[in-house]
């Protein structure tokens, strides 16, 4: 049955939900209505949720809220179809570190669209091993596919650590998060390889990655820019106009 709760549109069934996990539910719901929530009828056309870290989140971007939003605000205009993005990507997060929220998330705010976006920069230097972190990337793109929910893999615009101390490490973690989601060979999942793209731009254009860093791990308001065109032009290229839906 759908209930209306805390000015979100919860849908139950007898069997999805135990209680402790029903009442998790209705706290997260109240939890997004407190910190001013989505507006229900964002929640009944196009939304989608992001988990990451502080990259995701859309740290040190001035202007736009980061290289996701910025691609969810271009498609919409291109699209002439409003796409609502709650960004839950938290700074200084490995992607384990939401196993535990995120199928309260997914239940509160009943997104059409999961984006997964691992910078993979706090698991290197937490030093979580790979096999783990392909695990967790699977676990994410399961549950959200279990919901029907079409997901996004989208990897990060580059740092100066892409370049420098991580410039090894980053695509080992990066390569797995994508071949984890071409895996499931399922036409739900779609990779959006921002991090290589961005790569061969400066590449292509004989720029470094100097002009669009904040700080070692952050891109500045040009990065995130640049990320988030990278972005909607594959999001063009896979949807034209729409609608994004799972299939």
């Amino acid at each position: 049955m759908a209930l209306l709760a805390a000015g979100l549109l919860i849908v139950k069934t007898q069997s999805s939900l135990t209680p402790a996990v029903d009442a998790q539910v209705s706290r997260a719901a109240a939890k997004v209505r407190h910190e001013g929530g989505i507006p229900l009828k964002d929640l009944v056309t196009g939304r989608a949720m992001a988990v990451g870290s502080s990259v995701a989140m859309g740290w040190d971007d001035k202007v736009g809220g980061g290289y996701l939003k910025r691609a969810f605000v271009s498609y919409s205009g291109f699209a002439g179809h409003p796409y609502t993005l709650v960004n839950k990507a938290q700074e200084g997060d490995v992607a384990a570190q939401v196993d535990g929220q995120y199928h309260l998330w997914l239940q509160a705010y009943r997104p059409q669209i999961v984006v997964i976006s691992w910078g993979a920069l706090d698991d290197i230097h937490a030093k979580t091993p790979l096999p783990k972190f392909r695990a967790t990337v699977a676990h994410q793109i399961a549950l959200a596919l279990s919901n029907h929910e079409v997901v996004f893999i989208v990897t990060p615009p580059v740092t100066k650590a892409s370049y420098t101390e991580d410039l090894k490490s980053e695509p080992l973690y990066l390569d797995s998060e994508m071949d984890v989601a071409r895996a499931f060979h399922n036409p739900n999942v779609y990779v959006f390889d921002v991090f290589d793209q961005m790569k061969q731009y400066l590449t292509a254009h004989h720029q470094t990655y100097v002009p669009y860093m904040a700080d070692g791990w952050h891109p500045n308001t040009a990065g995130h820019a640049l990320g988030g065109q990278l972005m909607f032009d594959d999001m063009k290229a896979a949807f034209g106009k729409g609608p994004i839906a799972f299939k």
